[in-house]
């Protein structure tokens, strides 16, 4: 659906109010990353190594330096903490979409430990690692440290202000049904106390959400992340790429005089306004697929290994393998490759048949659990309901029969075919090859409407598929326009040529350089691809 131009101008109206300044001159920089997916590690730890967040940190440093700048622009956007991907839920026996339960919120602070733990540390000594959340709030202090030591004495020592933004994305929408976790976010994760935030920042988030400037004035109030943000000097626009993903976002009936919506409805800022954003704020169809099956296997499963191998009786097999396997489930892409993967590990030969039982056991529980719930088809998208009414009455049929193995073979099939369907069908804009020209034009930026005010970019992160494309745009403002997808600041699971697979890390990052000093403006891609002795332990 064609994207109006009520909407339009909404968007305009509801992006963040220009940085006053005092009129002259300066050198912006704005950088943006995006899915860096911080878990509490209990399933797994998908984020990149602490080594990679120190050099990070430290190049934009130097950047900043470099090039004289006097606004620092951070951007994370999207699913920077995730809530999704955790033993917690399968333990207390609460799910993402079950937030009216007593334990939900108890859920939630355990997560939030967690990942604060994990990524809130300082370095030991002698490092120079260190949490990501660490090193952030650092980064005025060392922007400061990298100023002195680089400048002659004589040389301007004015500070470069530091401006951090997180976009909302769908693995950390959570954290809005809480507002003490999400107190907790700003002020423990991005060191953002809440007596800090400005007024215009306030009335910034409450005018997109509610169109009420006034929604979050109180002091005590908490604001929510923004779901979108642009910036006409830096000539870009950036969401995380949610609202395209019909898995990743909830659809909405039209009901009692409000409307609805979906993704094939596309960009639609009127309604989700009018809708309070219940589309990315409420529980989906993903967090099902990441928390019902993956994380509850994952979690089950070293758990009975544990108790089957506690006693000396029972003459443990080594574990390790298959642990590491475990934890790296959610690193496959789609999700039917995970159930491959481990069906692949459960058929080899040299596989203790203590091992395959447990292993077996537990995915088909944790898939027919899955399957059961009336959430599961409730919230999928129409293209796979059908396929999954089927092999939920195919499990509950054959599970006299104890045939695990034949049985988790057909619900690998059917998800082989949903995602299959979904790729040549895609239940709506989004595709795995989101740069394509329909996608292009789904895009807000690039419509006339904010063409007109400068925009050039549109960059997104989500599906962790990094991209970029060149539109060709019959426009008046300029012939140049650029999408640009963050993909993720994590691991990822690839297929060696001669068989097997491998783990490395991945990482990109946007820089926007509006180089008003110098009448420069410029911007570049900075990808990150590494590997490691830690993460080729398992071979």
């Amino acid at each position: 659906m064609a994207i109006t131009q009520e909407d339009l101008q909404l968007t305009l109206d509801t992006l963040q109010p220009a940085t006053s300044g005092s009129g002259t001159a300066s050198n912006r920089l704005c950088v943006v990353i995006s899915d860096v997916h911080f878990t509490d590690g209990t399933v797994g730890t998908q984020s990149a190594e602490e080594t990679v967040w120190a050099d990070f940190f430290s190049d934009l440093a130097d950047t900043c330096e470099n090039q004289h700048i006097d606004q620092l622009t951070l951007i994370l956007d999207g699913d920077v903490v995730d809530m999704i991907r955790t033993s917690v839920w399968a333990k207390a026996g609460v799910y993402p979409w079950q937030r009216s339960k007593p334990e939900f919120k108890e859920c939630l602070h355990k997560i939030m430990d967690g990942i604060l733990l994990l990524h809130d540390r300082p370095p030991a000594k002698g490092e120079h690692s260190g949490g990501f959340f660490y090193h952030l709030k650092a980064l005025p202090n060392q922007l400061r440290e990298t100023q002195k030591t680089k400048r002659k004495p004589s040389a301007d020592t004015t500070p470069t202000t530091v401006e951090v933004l997180v976009l909302l994305g769908n693995h950390d929408k959570e954290i809005f049904a809480d507002p003490d976790i999400l107190k907790r976010f700003y002020e423990d994760c991005l060191g953002q106390p809440l007596g800090e935030l400005t007024p215009a920042y306030r009335a910034w988030i409450g005018n997109m959400y509610f169109g009420d400037p006034d929604r979050f004035t109180a002091a005590d109030s908490v604001p929510w992340l923004p779901f979108y943000w642009g910036d006409t000097d830096l000539r870009l626009f950036v969401t995380h790429g949610q609202w395209r993903d019909r898995a990743n976002c909830l659809a909405i009936a039209a009901t009692d005089g409000l409307p609805g919506w979906n993704t094939q409805d596309g960009w639609a800022a009127k309604t989700w306004q009018k809708l309070n954003y219940r589309p990315f704020t409420e529980a989906c169809f993903g967090d099902t697929v990441a928390a019902g099956v993956l994380s509850t296997f994952i979690w089950r499963s070293k758990d009975e290994l544990e108790k089957a191998f506690k006693t000396p009786a029972a003459a443990p097999p080594d574990l390790a393998r298959i642990t590491r396997i475990l934890d790296e489930l959610d690193l496959y892409r789609p999700s039917s490759a995970a159930v491959s993967r481990i069906l692949h590990e459960t058929s080899r030969s040299s596989t203790d048949a203590r091992i395959r039982d447990i292993i077996e056991n537990q995915l088909f529980r944790a898939l027919k659990d899955w399957l059961n719930w009336d959430y599961t088809l409730a919230s999928a998208p129409s293209s796979q309901r059908l396929g999954l009414t089927l092999a939920r009455y195919w499990l509950k049929f054959t599970e006299s029969f104890l045939m695990y193995r034949i049985q988790l073979q057909f619900v690998r099939g059917v998800l082989k075919v949903l995602d299959w369907l979904e790729r040549i069908r895609p239940s709506s804009v989004y595709s795995e090859d989101g740069a394509s020209l329909k996608n292009l034009l789904a895009f807000p930026t690039f419509q006339e409407a904010l063409l007109q005010q400068g925009f050039q970019i549109h960059g997104e992160g989500h599906t962790h598929i990094p991209l970029q494309a060149e539109a060709d745009i019959d426009s008046p403002t300029r012939k140049n326009f650029t999408y640009v997808n963050f993909g993720a600041w994590r691991d990822q699971i690839v297929d060696k040529e001669n068989g097997g697979y491998r783990r490395r890390g991945i990482g990109r990052s946007l820089y926007v350089l509006n180089l008003q000093k110098q009448a420069e403006y410029r911007y570049f891609v900075s990808d990150n691809l590494n590997w490691s002795d830690q993460m080729d332990k398992l071979d």
